[in-house]
């Protein structure tokens, strides 16, 4: 898809005469367009619920909330992680933990404890055991209690890899390369195509319609058909 991606921008950056955009620079657009995407999907999935609540959403294909939830779920992630002296550090590609996403390897829920109840928490008859085990959040890592456990596994929900085109330069331009050990293409579900190319065209202050990205595509798919044959 990246590579679509680019040549459609280039092809309305040229007509609209807004200059040529080097590999580099599109890879740092598209790093940025991916996040963007990627968070919003988190608010979007809360007002979709907020919606289904009041009933005013549909079941099937047109379950809102149901598919958010399957663009989340590509990057949801399970993780056996080992707990140090009860400290527990968390995977550096972590975005979010899923709710109760921490259990211990009998599969009992590890809850989260709130910062500064865990010293008057320790001194009652609610202290935390084996069965019962709470965390204390401290930024990148996690302080389980009691610290008697050594391993939990970890349900979270991963950042997307950095999208890069690549490529080899050929009689002085830049040939796509898919084959370059640093390749990524975009995580995201092929349907934010256009979403994609519309966000980075108004970082060049171009506002163009989705169906106006569509005909391009569409134009470059055909001039492909037409070299291959």
């Amino acid at each position: 898809m990246i590579d679509t991606i680019y040549k459609v921008l280039l092809t309305i950056l040229n007509k609209e005469n807004q200059g040529y955009i080097s590999p580099e620079e599109f890879n740092l657009l598209a790093i940025n367009v991916q996040n963007e995407i990627f968070r919003s999907y988190f608010n979007d999935e809360n007002q979709a619920k907020n919606k289904a609540n009041r009933g005013l959403t549909n079941r099937g294909y047109g379950n809102q909330a149901f598919h958010i939830r399957q663009d989340i779920g590509k990057f949801a992630v399970s993780a056996d992680i080992a707990v140090a002296a009860g400290l527990l550090t968390l995977p550096s590609n972590l975005y979010k933990l899923e709710d109760r996403g921490i259990t211990t390897s009998s599969g009992i829920p590890v809850d989260e404890a709130e910062r500064g109840t865990i010293s008057t928490l320790l001194r009652t008859e609610s202290a935390p055991t084996e069965l019962y085990p709470v965390f204390e959040n401290n930024g990148n890592t996690l302080k389980i209690y009691p610290n008697t456990i050594d391993n939990v596994n970890v349900r979270y929900i991963r950042k997307p890899l950095d999208p890069k085109w690549t490529y080899t330069i050929v009689a002085n331009k830049e040939m796509y390369n898919p084959f370059n050990g640093s390749f990524q293409d975009f995580e995201l579900d092929y349907s934010e195509f256009s979403n994609i190319v519309l966000r980075m065209l108004s970082l060049f202050g171009l506002n163009l319609r989705e169906v106006e990205v569509v005909q391009v595509a569409e134009g470059l798919k055909d001039k492909m058909n037409l070299k291959d044959n």
